[in-house]
């Protein structure tokens, strides 16, 4: 038999912790003198110490190895046992995935925003690539597009590659609008929503910072400068919205960054 002491040596478990282990009846000690109260720790007692130490090496919480010890007779019970285990570490291996992945959206758009400010309230003449997106089209008020961008942040927001942007095909304002929003995302994604490529080419581009409600005055200002340039604005157009109401909070949206981006008709 050894005293607490000599089994903290032998198991590397400090004193506190062997304690705590009693209290929780993961390892009892062999014999405890009534007399002075000290512990005594048998040969058996150091195989569960260490049981104990690997699964806490494994992560097992001091519940689960509670009732894993009243479980495992056999090493066939210990790999059922660690099976489990393996199956709940992959699920939230999936959960913290997700959860990484959202913080980086939300990374994303906070630097895009930071670029962005550099260019604003200056037009642009830029050639623009093809896009690879989740997409759903949709008829409504302007003011319904959070609701589609809800959509399709739900459906990949974890594989975005970009700022989520909408496409207007309606030349003039509309009470019902003919919308397509779209999330830029790495290839070879799967989505219960449509992936599609976005065609790229020559466009005028504008940053607006500012609220959604006054973006009139910089439609004003790109449109001027297509037609002072001698060009001819297509459809359909964008709006990539670069930083607006976060996943988190509202925001100021004083502080919003819209870019327009035009088309600018080939023929």
């Amino acid at each position: 038999m050894y005293t607490i002491g000599e089994f903290s040596r032998i198991t590397s478990i400090t004193i506190k912790a062997l304690h705590l282990y009693h209290d929780k009846d993961l390892l009892k000690p062999s014999f405890i003198d009534k007399d002075t109260n000290y512990r005594y720790y048998s040969n058996r007692d150091i195989e569960i110490a260490y049981v104990i130490s690997e699964l806490k090496s494994m992560k097992f919480s001091l519940s689960e190895i509670r009732s894993a010890l009243i479980e495992v007779t056999d090493e066939s019970d210990m790999t059922k046992v660690l099976t489990q285990k393996k199956d709940r570490i992959i699920k939230e291996a999936e959960s913290l995935n997700a959860i990484s992945s959202a913080i980086d959206v939300i990374l994303i758009k906070e630097k895009e925003a930071l670029k962005m400010i550099v260019n604003t309230d200056e037009v642009q003449r830029r050639e623009l690539p093809s896009i690879d997106v989740i997409t759903i089209r949709w008829q409504g008020q302007y003011s319904e597009t959070g609701k589609a961008m809800g959509k399709i942040y739900r459906a990949g927001g974890r594989y975005a590659a970009g700022s989520a942007f909408n496409l207007y095909f309606d030349s003039e304002f509309k009470e019902l609008a003919t919308v397509e929003s779209c999330l830029p995302v790495k290839k070879n994604i799967k989505s219960k929503l449509e992936l599609k490529s976005i065609k790229g080419g020559g466009f005028y581009t504008l940053t607006h910072v500012g609220p959604y409600e006054k973006i009139g005055s910089s439609y004003a200002k790109i449109f001027e400068h297509i037609k002072n340039n001698g060009d001819t604005a297509a459809t359909p157009s964008r709006e990539v919205y670069v930083k607006g109401p976060g996943m988190i909070f509202k925001g100021n949206p004083e502080k919003y960054i819209t870019e327009i981006q035009i088309p600018i008709d080939s023929d």
